[in-house]
């Protein structure tokens, strides 16, 4: 129960950049309490801790979990059980509701935050919403319905939203963590090019794959720091580190992580010389404004297509960027590309991105207060 007196906010949704980004600017006002509320664990059947779980554990915030499901576009006995998990997610959001009397909800997309959302908004709490994406998914047009204020990363987004809340153009929300280059994790002791390879919070394990079986050749001429992600179920993480001692005497370095910590990320982002990845907007919008090259590789069951549609942007807007498909994507072309872009030179942005949404999304929860 919170302090009488003090406003409570939840904080929900599964992009935990731009909720941490918020968080910290908020959370040393004095008359508001926080709560995160989110999955416990990654995904379904897996019980790897999810990162806005240890993130809200690590800064001593109260976590509130919710089971709850989303609804798959095929059929199958997962998909099944996460239908039957949507109306215990709205159980135990009544139940939070009731408990805490949020007034304000900022919602940062996914399934999590549809069951909250949709019982503050019935109940008259204040929902603002953030869109990362440029084809919102159905989470986001969902919440938007319920929402007074919605903000979007890009002004693409606009026509997807039938809602009669506010819609206010920001940008994305940028860590301020990636402009920072103090970490001395990612040294390494020879002058070779850096690939930085990431699969997102999760990881990806197609991408995990992909560049396992290129290790052997990848390490003759590169660095990498791979983030493979915390799934238990491909068992990822234990495979690079059987990696890690079977090259160790390679010319390149490889370093293996499930997740990069906050005060490492600006490090690895500014030190890479390319960076491989999936095409989620958080990701792709840090690409952009600090003008890195980049391989992106969408996530090809994304909602509407959204990743291909992030890379193709991000590619119109940097020449820098080379978006290669799963489904033709193989251990070969994706080393002939790696060559490829370590040896491109460097291009300037086209486009000049708008900075600081954060402070415009807290001018609007301050408003609402």
């Amino acid at each position: 129960m919170s302090k009488k007196g003090k406003t409570n906010i939840f904080i929900t949704g599964g992009h935990l950049t731009p909720a941490i980004a918020i968080y910290s600017k908020i959370k040393d006002i004095e008359d508001i309490n926080i709560y995160f509320i989110g999955v416990k664990h990654t995904i379904l059947f897996d019980r790897a801790l999810s990162e806005e779980y240890k993130f809200a554990s690590s800064e001593n915030i109260k976590f509130l979990p919710v089971k709850t499901g989303k609804i798959y576009r095929f059929l199958s006995i997962k998909g099944f059980i996460s239908l039957i998990l949507i109306p215990i997610g709205f159980i135990q959001s009544i139940y939070y509701y009731i408990i805490y009397r949020p007034k304000i909800i900022v919602s940062f997309g996914s399934y999590v935050s549809v069951p909250i959302s949709i019982i503050g908004g019935i109940f008259r709490s204040t929902i603002l919403t953030h869109t990362q994406a440029i084809i919102p998914g159905l989470s986001d047009r969902i919440t938007s319905k319920f929402a007074k204020y919605v903000f979007i990363s890009f002004r693409e987004s606009e026509k997807y939203f039938n809602t009669k809340a506010t819609i206010i153009y920001t940008g994305n929300i940028v860590r301020k963590e990636i402009f920072s280059i103090s970490s001395n994790t990612f040294d390494f002791k020879n002058s070779l090019p850096l690939i930085y390879v990431t699969g997102g919070n999760q990881g990806s394990h197609r991408i995990n794959e992909l560049i396992f079986s290129n290790l052997d050749i990848l390490l003759e001429r590169y660095n990498i720091v791979h983030q493979v992600g915390s799934n238990t179920i491909y068992k990822d993480f234990e495979k690079s580190l059987e990696y890690q001692r079977q090259f160790e005497k390679n010319p390149g370095g490889y370093i293996s992580k499930t997740g990069i910590w906050r005060n490492e990320i600006g490090k690895i982002l500014n030190k890479s010389n390319l960076i491989i990845s999936r095409a989620g907007a958080n990701t792709i919008y840090e690409i952009l404004i600090l003008n890195k090259k980049a391989i992106l590789i969408p996530l090809p069951e994304s909602a509407y297509k959204e990743q291909s549609k992030n890379a193709k942007v991000a590619k119109n807007l940097s020449g820098n960027i080379l978006v290669m498909e799963e489904n033709s994507i193989n251990r070969n072309n994706l080393l002939e590309n790696i060559d490829k872009m370590i040896k491109q030179k460097q291009i300037s942005r086209k486009t000049k991105l708008p900075d600081g949404a954060e402070y415009i999304i807290i001018k609007y929860i301050l408003k609402s207060y």
